[in-house]
């Protein structure tokens, strides 16, 4: 579903929180299911209105947001293999020798320079997302969405 329109167009909130709400529906970002407003939906013996019906489905089906992110291919995240596993684990809550061990790799003061990089990187996307979005209100000759 990465391909879809309502992935790529939604804000950097809408895609944190995995869905949208478009006219009468909830959208899921990561599958494109879609819930009815007004709706109850029913999981076992719980009722549910439709939007918290939405975040129920995504921790079902896609675990979390962060889990349908971090497993997309490389070409969309930008990510090393390396950096993929080092963010799973800080995700996971472990510690920095936690990370080395799992990892085998370094120190745990090489796991905390990791950690350095990639809060850079994080600057350096915003950053670069701001020029683009800049770009993107005076540029009339840019290329369409993706």
């Amino acid at each position: 579903m990465i391909s879809s329109e309502p992935f790529w167009n939604a804000s950097l909130e809408e895609l944190k929180r995995g869905y949208i709400r478009e006219g009468e529906h909830y959208i899921c970002l990561l599958c494109g299911k879609t819930f009815e407003i007004g709706l109850i939906y029913r999981d076992e013996d719980i009722f549910y209105e439709a939007e918290r019906y939405t975040r129920a489905h995504i921790e079902r089906s896609h675990q979390s947001v962060f889990h349908y992110l971090i497993q997309l291919d490389k070409k969309f995240t930008g990510l090393t293999d390396h950096q993929n596993n080092l963010l799973r684990a800080f995700y996971e809550g472990k510690s920095d020798a936690e990370v080395q061990k799992e990892l085998g790799i370094g120190s745990a003061s090489t796991i905390r320079n990791h950690r350095f990089g990639l809060k850079e990187k994080e600057r350096q996307s915003k950053v670069f997302l701001t020029m683009m979005e800049l770009l993107k209100e005076k540029d009339k000759h840019a290329p369409a969405e993706c």
